[in-house]
């Protein structure tokens, strides 16, 4: 098996893993469960798309090193903070502050620039959609934040995974 294939299959089943121990463990029974484990189920599909992509074409340094165990950590919340709409949309917003980041240290380093931007522009587009729900969340609408946000998600996911990829050269 190569090291891309691994790389992306053991981060895609550790992260599965972190939900569903949070989704039976931890998470408090609530109205938020549905639509953040819809939100974080296809995050993970979504993140075994790019690591098996972006894998080979990341340089390998210390700054990809420690933005990659940012995600890990910032992903770790969002999984564990299922079901509790304030932390989740807060973790989640972490999460998609630190991804752009990944792919605006890789400027200039990688022969696929039109690639990296659009990443970071898809990205980014994300982070404020995660303001959003953090806004809707604390403004006292967390639910129909929640739920606006997995169907945008979901949306999101469904034209660039399988319209218009965003994985593919």
């Amino acid at each position: 098996m190569n090291s891309t294939l691994s790389k992306t299959l053991a981060a895609t089943m550790a992260f599965t893993l972190a939900g569903l121990v949070s989704l039976f463990f931890f998470a408090t029974a609530s109205a938020y469960l549905l639509p953040h484990f819809i939100i974080y189920a296809l995050l993970v599909l979504n993140t075994y798309f790019s690591i098996r992509f972006w894998s080979a074409l990341q340089p390998n340094d210390v700054r990809q090193l420690l933005i990659d165990g940012l995600l890990v950590v910032t992903y770790l919340a969002l999984a564990f903070s299922i079901g509790r709409p304030t932390h989740f949309a807060i973790a989640a917003l972490a999460l998609f502050i630190a991804a752009p980041v990944k792919y605006i240290l890789m400027r200039g380093r990688t022969p696929h620039e039109a690639l990296v931007e659009r990443k970071i522009f898809l990205d980014s587009l994300g982070t404020l959609s995660c303001a959003v729900l953090v806004g809707g969340t604390l403004a006292g609408y967390a639910l129909e934040a929640a739920w606006l946000f997995a169907m945008g998600f979901t949306l999101a996911n469904v034209y660039l995974l399988f319209i218009r990829p965003m994985y593919r050269m």
